[in-house]
């Protein structure tokens, strides 16, 4: 086929005749294009190439040139470059009808959205298709985000793209050392060829909205006191450490999938857990580095079962312990003979035998790895923070590691923890950060028991004390009676303890509270005394109580001191709560129940943090309180006096939680962090042991 004139006349490849003639100058056309963040914000400054499509496609011209038609499908030359002004606007005239790929400089795009945050709300369908073991991809037809909603009410077309959907080229990325970009940015297939403008879809404006260049990290605070978003994300971490990672990556998926998909906040969603971290965003650059996960028990020259992880973004460093997860973790939860401390745990005093041999088993197999850790932290020049937490077993060998640690000063949040050092050495960790969880009457906080193992065991076995540990079966089998009662009367406060076993930090409690009351029974019961016969009534609540708030209601002043509610009086909260050891509860002495970490204490971290993101949500755990608050009140003047006050008491320490968010509160990533929260997820069950 002969072209005479210009080719960009051509549309068909079906011409009536073989020549075609382009007579005059064809109609041209204009494009207008807005660039836009998630907040609606103009994105200035923008150098913006347009790339006409050829006029067919490799496939169409094969069939053509078959046909013997001397087909040209090469486009005319691109449009000149386009810069957006203050507006995000940026317009091009004397267009062809030829369907347009938009593209910016890539590291120009890097650079700006990554300071851009992200808009509130998440749109389900920006995310790529990941292949999600645990949860498939949302997908709502109908959604739409704030920026097209005022788009197209306002005749324009809109279009959602991340920056990988823009990019000419792929930018530098700090901290990436993946073969691939990652991929919610840079989504596979359509990544660095631009965003498509149909021809028919020129002479209109389009506002192109660019998902901001982030990522999501733990919502963290360096701070002494107690905060409710590290006490709920570090129980999360806690429970994450449990992960068979070998057989199921789910750590690694956490940080490397969840952590950069923006689509929705990061979810550790693996059966029994279903918990949304409350994540901010952050700037690409500080995304989490690929977790490093630790099992002495794997390989060849596998030993024992302590496991770990740790993980690094540019604002913390992460190390979460491992749990009582099997028989070998259980023995050394009973292996509990007190061992002389190391001097780089502590000054005085002893550590429990079992812990501590496996606190060294991690340090000899992996010392490499935790070395790491201490690098970074230096390199850091006290930028990073370092946290850490575990859960039962996992708190107890977290203690130990920020024991090591305690020159960086760490922030360590536990759950479930038995005791693990001597008085002595308690002593002289006061510095540490310690938030301590107890869930009620949780059976595994009340071992080794409050007694002095050092002094009676060893008077009784010597040396052979510290190869033996302590067990109740063993000493009573063994016929030590005599131990065994004197460890008692010492647990009884009825001895005098040299050096027993002490818990270390503040203790947040998940407290059973409950009030009696004496009601007329039923009318057809009657006295013989007064003519009416009565009963016992009592009515309970689970309550979230942090005693050391009250220590910060009393130092505080101005603004802070009205985010409380009262103070209460120390002396009658310290004797209630004591430092060092469990508080005397109500009900049975120990329950091994109360112990799980996904049905037990993380139900109670996650539906205070939506109660205290949602105020005004309708939440069973609220109206309990009030049923109780009512009838402590109602029942006041016929019930004990001091179990009326200590119950008011226990209310107004509930109430005073509110303050423990300020800190999320006071920044906009993170008050945008709960609202996002509170959409996505619902109350969870409370048990009330």
């Amino acid at each position: 086929m002969e072209i005479i004139g210009d080719n960009t006349c051509v549309t068909s490849l079906r011409p009536k005749g073989k020549v075609v003639y382009c007579r005059g100058e064809p109609h041209k056309y204009w494009l207008e294009l807005q660039f836009v963040d998630e907040n609606n914000n103009p994105v200035a400054g923008l150098n913006v190439q347009l790339e006409y499509h050829p006029l067919a496609s490799a496939r169409e011209v094969t069939i053509a040139h078959s046909r013997g038609y001397d087909y040209n499908p090469t486009p005319p030359p691109n449009p000149p470059v386009g810069v957006t002004d203050s507006q995000g606007l940026v317009r091009f005239d004397d267009l062809y009808w030829i369907t347009v790929n938009v593209r910016v400089d890539g590291q120009q795009l890097a650079d700006e959205m990554e300071q851009r945050p992200l808009g509130v709300r998440r749109n389900p369908n920006s995310q790529p298709v990941t292949n999600n073991l645990f949860r498939p991809e949302t997908r709502v037809p109908s959604w739409c985000t704030d920026v097209q909603e005022k788009a197209e009410a306002s005749g324009h077309m809109h279009h959602y793209v991340t920056i990988g959907e823009l990019c000419d080229r792929l930018p530098h990325i700090e901290g990436w050392d993946a073969p691939e970009p990652p991929k919610f940015h840079f989504p596979p297939g359509k990544s660095l060829k631009g965003t498509e403008i149909a021809r028919e879809a020129l002479e209109k404006r389009h506002v192109i909205e660019i998902c901001p260049f982030r990522a999501w990290v733990l919502a963290l605070h360096d701070t002494k006191e107690y905060d409710l978003a590290n006490g709920y994300n570090l129980g999360i971490m806690a429970d994450l450490a449990y992960t068979a990672e070998a057989a199921n990556p789910a750590i690694g998926y956490f940080f490397r999938q969840k952590c950069q998909d923006l689509s929705c906040i990061p979810q550790f969603a693996e059966f029994p857990s279903y918990f949304h971290a409350l994540a901010v965003d952050v700037p690409f650059r500080d995304h989490y580095q690929a977790p490093v996960y630790l099992n002495t028990g794997e390989g060849l020259d596998g030993e024992g079962d302590t496991r770990l992880f740790t993980v690094e973004c540019g604002t913390h460093v992460l190390v979460a312990w491992c749990g009582t997860d099997s028989l070998l973790n259980i023995l050394t939860d009973l292996s509990f003979a007190p061992k002389r401390c190391l001097p780089a745990l502590a000054a005085a005093g002893s550590v429990h035998r079992g812990f501590l041999d496996a606190w060294q088993l991690a340090k000899r197999k992996f010392g490499d790895k935790l070395d790491a850790v201490n690098k970074s932290l230096d390199e850091s020049g006290g930028a990073k923070k370092l946290f850490i937490c575990g859960h039962s077993l996992g708190g107890a060998l977290a203690l130990l590691y920020a024991a090591e640690m305690k020159r960086a000063e760490p922030v360590l949040y536990t759950y479930g923890m038995p005791r693990t050092f001597t008085r002595k050495a308690i002593a002289s960790l006061s510095a540490i950060t310690h938030y301590r969880h107890v869930n009620d009457n949780d059976t595994i906080t009340q071992i080794p028991p409050d007694a002095d193992l050092d002094n009676a065991f060893y008077e009784v076995w010597g040396p052979l004390g510290d190869k033996l540990g302590f067990d109740w079966s063993l000493t009573t089998a063994a016929g030590l009676s005599v131990t065994v009662r004197d460890l008692t009367y010492q647990s009884a406060g009825l001895m005098e303890k040299k050096d027993p076993y002490w818990h270390h930090g503040s203790t947040v409690i998940f407290f059973r509270a409950q009030q009696c009351a004496i009601r007329a029974a039923s009318r057809y019961q009657k006295s013989l005394i007064d003519g009416q016969a009565y009963t016992r009534h009592f009515v309970a609540v689970k309550l979230f109580l942090v005693p050391s708030l009250n220590e910060e209601c009393l130092k505080s002043t101005g603004e802070h001191q009205a985010a409380f509610i009262q103070c209460l009086d120390p002396a009658s909260l310290k004797k209630t709560f004591p430092q060092n050891t469990n508080p005397v509860l109500n009900g049975i002495g120990t329950d091994p129940r109360s112990h799980s970490m996904a049905h037990r204490y993380l139900p109670y971290l996650h539906n205070q943090v939506l109660e205290l993101a949602d105020p005004a949500r309708d939440m069973s755990r609220k109206a309990m309180r009030e049923r109780f608050r009512g009838e402590v009140e109602k029942e006041a003047s016929g019930s004990n006096p001091d179990e009326v006050e200590r119950n008011r008491g226990f209310l107004a320490l509930q109430e005073m939680l509110a303050v423990t968010l300020s800190r999320t509160q006071a920044e906009e990533t993170g008050k945008n962090a709960l609202i996002r929260f509170a959409e996505v997820t619902d109350e969870d069950v409370e048990f009330s042991q």
